[in-house]
């Protein structure tokens, strides 16, 4: 598909954007390496064309226009969005860098003050955006870049755009907004209601794979994996890892806690706790 689906993104969208080469893929879209204009490097992403079948255009658009307010050093910005014929797009600036998730697949695990560093940063562009009313609804370590500046959160608002502007074949199409290792239990049962917290209880289960070596919960069978998000006691870093300090221990467990009122109100709130309390 990504060989035939190249010239046409060239075709369409050439007279803005040199593209060069597909770059990755997510559940929703491909992902491709251009530079604009002024000859910026950029990432395009493209709807698939599978799902663009499911979602309507002109609603993913005016959601996805909402991330256009995020201005922070350590959110991939969005810089362009639009459709062309079948073809729906949008601009992200290119961060460069390994993503956590290429990093992990080569160590394992995170030093104890690596996964502090990327933990501060990720509350810190979490709680910018959850105060302008964004949550991202994937955070997982394929969305997080180890840059030279810090760790930097790619791809807000495209699950919630997707999910916002699904129609009923979308949801009878099975197509899930998250990734299972890192979904929350509200999610997972298809809340209508998810806010901050969702975003902290996947950022929780980013910080346990950092530090262990493998997400909380690990199953062959991703509906296995889904229930024992819901239902299953919540592992104890430690288990896996003898040094990891008790307060980051104690902020990873309250972030995976199954009822929303029982995790950190806010990514500001865990944030200051591990700024006050944290042993490295």
């Amino acid at each position: 598909m990504a060989r035939d689906l190249l010239p046409m993104v060239r075709q369409m969208l050439g007279d803005r954007y040199a593209v060069d080469r597909e770059i990755g893929h997510g559940g929703a879209a491909r992902v491709f390496g251009a530079r604009d204009t002024a000859g910026r490097r950029v990432a395009l992403k493209i709807l698939h064309p599978q799902l663009v079948a499911s979602v309507t255009a002109d609603r993913f658009l005016r959601e996805i226009h909402l991330v256009s307010r995020l201005d922070h050093p350590l959110i991939a910005q969005l810089l362009d969005y639009g459709e062309e014929d079948w073809l729906v797009y949008c601009v992200m600036q290119y961060v460069e860098g390994p993503t956590l998730r290429q990093h992990l697949t080569r160590v394992t695990r995170l030093s104890i003050s690596d996964t502090f560093r990327t933990a501060q940063d990720q509350l810190d562009a979490l709680g910018y955006a959850h105060g302008l009313g964004i949550v991202h609804r994937d955070v997982k370590p394929d969305n997080i870049v180890l840059s030279p500046g810090g760790a930097v959160l790619l791809d807000f608002g495209i699950a919630k755009a997707v999910a916002e502007s699904g129609t009923d074949r979308l949801t009878r199409s099975g197509f899930a907004v998250g990734t299972s290792a890192y979904m929350s239990p509200e999610q997972i049962a298809g809340s209508d209601e998810i806010d901050q917290r969702s975003d902290i209880y996947a950022l929780g289960c980013v910080l346990f794979e950092c530090l262990a070596g493998r997400p909380p919960y690990e199953d062959p069978f991703e509906d296995l994996v889904l229930r024992m998000h819901q239902q299953a006691e919540v592992p104890d870093v430690r288990s896996f890892r003898k040094d990891v300090p008790d307060t980051l221990a104690s902020a990873i467990s309250r972030a995976l806690a199954k009822e929303r009122t029982e995790r950190w109100a806010s990514a500001a709130e865990m944030r200051s706790a591990l700024l006050t309390g944290a042993v490295l």
